[in-house]
């Protein structure tokens, strides 16, 4: 009698169980993410400045707390300042525009803490200057600039803002692989979050339904088949797929930063301001890295034979619609198309981070590039959703617990959950991918191929 597969005996069934739970833990922690943005950006002040207006029997008086400061350094508050920048970008501030508030002195940490009187005059001329938003600022100045009339006065490099949910924005950039685009767009900072996590919010019940079965479905075929049921469903592959990319890329980091070759670092910001490109950054760059490239060279092929309807939705999901009605013998052709794709796209990701001066070192190249296969693989097998999935949660999820002091040991421990998981997942494919090359060698056609499917 011939003895039963490893991967269909039944102790390895309850495993495959057991991984997609623990994956569902996961995935709780991504969506409680959600949460802790939506306080800290709508609730809870989380900016270098926090300024916060008290009215009382006494009268009216700006509360600051500001940090990040030189130590020991004269700084002026300011209401509604203007602000103009000289050609090479250094801030100038205009003397006689604004409310001037008061004058303090930063301590020996670079912090601010204090309460200034707003007089009943000032109150007014702020209440009726047509603003609907105030901006506050913590401004250290040092040389007067000719170059502006009336006087403007050069700005300190730390000198800070306050951003709240209310500040406004005037427009985002948009890539087409290594080109910028800039698009003007007047929004508030807590519009743009409440978009972003709608699109979020329908990207994950798409990923959770398919796109052969449903998260439910999927752990029901794992119970009789193993791990592999896992990857029909795309939220099930990005949660398998995220930990194993952060920490590869983790390795890799270090590996270049002992041989001596910099990876470099993004440049302090305000917190919620990296809140704001964090959230908006898995989705402009899927568009300009994963959907320009690849599904761009799906849409040609498909156009090609006239099947125009199918072009246009393989943007969306290349493999599914360049697989439809296909031969294996033409699929086979088009996935070697796929694959160059795919490097390209990864190329040009780990290039894009050096290339567009974000502070990034020589050595961000190799482990974003590989980042950049994981994500393009995602988006060829699962489509745009999964890729923008798998981008948020190295991005926006893991990131949400370092921009907030309080909860970093959190945050700690959902990292080493993820390494936890990567040791499993890394496991899952290996297995997965010797038993596909005994199937036969890369590219070749499975022998259960059928139109439609992954």
């Amino acid at each position: 009698m011939q003895s039963t597969p490893f991967y269909y005996r039944k102790r390895n069934q309850y495993l495959a169980v057991i991984f997609a739970l623990a994956l569902i833990l996961l995935l709780i922690a991504e969506f409680s993410s959600f949460g802790v943005g939506a306080y800290y950006v709508f609730d809870k002040p989380i900016s270098n400045v926090v300024a916060i207006t008290s009215h009382n029997s006494t009268g009216t008086s700006l509360e600051i707390t500001a940090v990040g400061l030189d130590n020991k350094s004269g700084r002026s508050i300011w209401i509604d300042p203007q602000i103009s920048y000289d050609a090479n970008g250094s801030a100038f501030v205009n003397a006689s525009s604004g409310f001037l508030i008061g004058s303090t002195v930063s301590n020996s940490s670079g912090i601010i803490s204090g309460s200034f009187p707003i007089s009943a005059t000032t109150l007014s001329r702020i209440e009726s200057d047509g603003e609907n938003v105030h901006t506050v600022w913590v401004i250290g100045t040092t040389q007067v600039h000719s170059q502006f009339s009336p006087v403007f006065k050069g700005t300190t490099a730390d000198s800070r803002q306050n951003y709240s949910a209310a500040t406004m924005g005037s427009g985002i950039t948009f890539f087409i692989t290594l080109i910028t685009i800039p698009v003007p767009l007047n929004f508030s900072f807590g519009q743009l979050f409440l978009t972003l996590w709608t699109i979020y919010i329908i990207l994950f019940a798409m990923a959770m339904n398919g796109p052969i079965r449903n998260m439910l479905g999927s752990i029901k075929e794992a119970s009789t088949k193993g791990t592999q049921a896992l990857f029909d469903n795309s939220m099930f592959a990005t949660l398998i797929i995220f930990p194993v990319v952060v920490w590869v890329t983790v390795a890799l980091s270090l590996l270049e930063q002992a041989g001596g070759v910099s990876t470099g670092s993004l440049p302090p910001a305000d917190p919620l301001l990296q809140f704001v490109e964090l959230s908006i950054a898995p989705l402009r760059e899927e568009l300009g890295f994963r959907v320009i490239p690849i599904g761009l060279a799906a849409l040609l092929i498909l156009f090609s034979r006239g099947r125009f309807r199918d072009g246009l939705l393989s943007l969306w999901h290349p493999s599914r619609y360049l697989k439809k009605d296909d031969t294996p013998a033409q699929y086979k052709r088009n996935l070697r198309t796929m694959f160059i794709m795919i490097g390209v796209s990864a190329l040009l990701f780990g290039l894009a981070h050096v290339l567009l001066g974000a502070g990034w070192g020589p050595g961000k190249i190799l482990s974003a590039a590989v980042a950049g296969i994981g994500l393009a693989g995602l988006y060829y097998l699962y489509g745009f959703p999964a890729a923008v999935l798998l981008h948020w949660s190295i991005d926006y999820f893991l990131s949400t617990y370092d921009l907030i002091p309080s909860l970093q040991n959190v945050g700690g421990l959902i990292s080493l959950y993820t390494l936890g998981i990567s040791v499993a997942g890394s496991i899952v494919l290996i297995v997965l991918l010797v038993r596909r090359l005994r199937n036969g060698p890369p590219g070749s056609i499975p022998a259960n191929w059928s139109s439609g499917k992954i």
